[in-house]
């Protein structure tokens, strides 16, 4: 018997030193993400960049890329929005079964009024609110939302004491 795991190749090259940075979304419209996540959210923005020479469709694999990208900090989180600008796709419509569909998860003290909140902002109910009755988060309320392009937000109420 290894110390290794057994889904983990014991042939694999020693884990570098890391740390998570962000998170990111491509978005059709990256003024309204802006303005939701900013104004809705309590995100603040750094300006909005271009990037527009031949390193990034390296970078990105995709070629012929222009980007219009933005970084946004808060709440103890870094996410960033990219806007291609070409090539431009056909906007996806994610739901919470699809695989590779991430969600950012936020906790706070009134699940209730951050759900309006993201309603009045232009985000919609992806669930609907809920007591969880199991898991880690048993015993809180919460739900699934969407921002206005289909980012998906989970909103979970923090533990109260």
């Amino acid at each position: 018997m290894t110390d290794t795991p057994a889904d983990t190749p014991a042939d694999l090259p020693p884990l570098p030193e890391m740390v998570f940075d962000h998170t990111g979304f491509i978005t059709p419209d990256i003024d309204a993400s802006v303005r939701f996540w900013q104004d809705t959210m309590g995100f603040q923005a750094q300006p909005i960049g271009d990037r527009r020479l031949p390193w990034l469709a390296a970078f990105t694999g995709v070629d012929g890329a222009q980007v219009r990208l933005v970084h946004l900090y808060g709440h103890g989180a870094h996410i960033e929005f990219i806007q291609f600008e070409t090539p431009q796709d056909v906007p996806a419509h994610p739901r919470a079964t699809q695989g590779n569909v991430a969600h950012v998860c936020l906790r706070t003290a009134d699940v209730a009024a951050l759900r309006a909140r993201i309603l009045a902002g232009g985000g919609r109910d992806q669930g609907r609110l809920v007591a969880i009755d199991e898991g880690i988060a048993k015993g809180l309320r919460g739900l699934y939302m969407m921002d206005p392009h289909g980012v998906l937000i989970e909103i979970v109420e923090q533990p109260r004491g």
